[in-house]
């Protein structure tokens, strides 16, 4: 069986997940700008100077490449293989930089030493938590098609069973990675129940439990059973 098909849905989570990681570091980023000294009495023409010099003392002490070429109004930095880009202002002296994952950020000419500490700061963000964390993801949730496959038609016959033998009318829809049961209980409450496949292999106890005696309750990254706002399902929709 191929374990490295491709799994939108999993991408789709690891997306999630660095997105988070990337918004926090952009915020840690952020607050260490916080007190960073300005320079009112620094010339463009000096400023951009320094900040050229720095740069490369930056790329050369972090093994990275350096290249800078001029067009027109503004010089143009780049660091590779990040990789990370520096276009200034020749006039001003203001800069922009833009590094993979995180906003562009704007510096005046007197805050180039901010930009510089953006620089190393960037630089210096550790990215193995995020590492492990995606590397946990796929392990906790990834399936190849076809055992995805099993488990979807082992909670469609469950669902038969189960709410179908009782004349419940239900809504399933699935995934590779998630079904989404939404079903009208005896007592005529609506529950809705999302879970994860991969832990359902482990322990298809739970579920059966939820359809037969359906509450409220979350289980982190197994599964989940709420209360629907609705009243009743579409019948046309149910099964």
């Amino acid at each position: 069986m191929n374990d490295n098909e491709p799994c939108v849905e999993l991408n789709e989570i690891i997306y999630r997940i660095s997105g988070e990681f990337w918004k926090q570091a952009y915020q840690e980023l952020m607050r260490k700008q916080t007190g960073c000294e300005l320079f009112p009495d620094v010339s463009a023409s000096q400023a951009i100077s320094d900040f050229r010099k720095e740069v490369k003392k930056i790329a050369n002490e972090n093994g990275l490449k350096c290249s800078a070429f001029s067009h027109n109004e503004h010089f143009y930095i780049s660091l590779t293989p990040y990789p990370i880009y520096i276009g200034l202002e020749k006039d001003t002296g203001d800069f922009s930089i833009s590094a993979p994952h995180i906003s562009t950020k704007n510096f005046t000419c007197l805050q180039f030493k901010g930009g510089l500490k953006w620089i190393r700061d960037y630089l210096a963000i550790d990215v193995k938590p995020l590492s492990k964390k995606v590397e946990q993801v796929r392990q906790k949730f990834y399936l190849n098609t076809k055992s995805a496959q099993i488990v979807k038609t082992s909670i469609n016959s469950l669902c038969v069973s189960v709410l179908g033998k009782k004349e419940l009318p239900y809504k399933l829809n699935q995934n590779r990675l998630t079904s989404e049961i939404i079903f009208q209980a005896s007592d005529k409450k609506v529950y809705q129940i999302e879970l994860y496949h991969k832990p359902f292999i482990k322990d298809t106890l739970l579920l059966i439990d939820l359809l037969n005696n359906p509450r409220e309750l979350k289980v982190e990254d197994v599964i989940s059973c709420t209360r629907s706002e609705e009243e009743l399902l579409n019948t046309e929709e149910a099964v």
